[in-house]
């Protein structure tokens, strides 16, 4: 046992350094933890709302291509002079609105993107968003100058904007390290 007040000041110099170094130590591991974890929710966040851009952009696609569907088979039979029945115009007519209602979503997109920072990928869904605008003003029953040539040439161009769209997605989509 220490005797003498150096001796004794001694043990309490070596007891609170170590406390210090131990107090340090754990504060600095802990601090880099805790900036480790919010890079992890930080790079979560990112992929959930890149993963939803790509719902809302799927949801929208598939509606818009039924819609195509339905109306270029009404386009061929109006070519043909055959009337479409009642309930093939109601379908068209209900598609159409759903492709309108989903529109939403496409724009709800540009504005995550714009949040987690993807400047490229928001522009490109802008141009995709057009695309659909123009497709959706064009392809109408009541366009007299519809034909149903010019609707498959819309497809195309409308599934080779969604393939760019994706390729510039996927670049901010490998990015994010979870």
């Amino acid at each position: 046992m220490p005797t003498t007040w150096i001796e004794i000041a001694d043990t309490a110099i070596k007891i609170g350094l170590g406390a210090a170094i131990s107090g340090a130590s754990a504060f600095l591991i802990n601090r880099q933890s805790h900036n480790k974890s919010l890079e992890k929710e930080n790079y979560s966040r990112n992929k959930e709302t890149l993963e939803s851009v790509a719902l809302s952009i799927e949801e929208l696609t598939h509606a818009l291509l039924k819609y195509w569907s339905y109306i270029l088979d009404w386009a061929k039979n109006n070519e043909k002079g055959v009337q479409a029945s009642k309930e093939k115009i109601d379908s068209i007519t209900e598609l159409r609105g759903d492709v309108f209602n989903l529109f939403k979503g496409l724009t709800n997109s540009e504005g995550r993107l714009l949040l987690i920072g993807c400047v490229e990928q928001q522009k490109k869904l802008r141009e995709y968003g057009s695309l659909i605008s123009e497709f959706y003003r064009y392809a109408s029953r009541n366009n007299e100058q519809m034909q149903s040539s010019e609707l498959e040439v819309w497809r195309a161009k409308i599934l080779e904007a969604r393939e760019q769209l994706y390729s510039s997605l996927n670049k901010s989509y490998r990015a994010v390290k979870t």
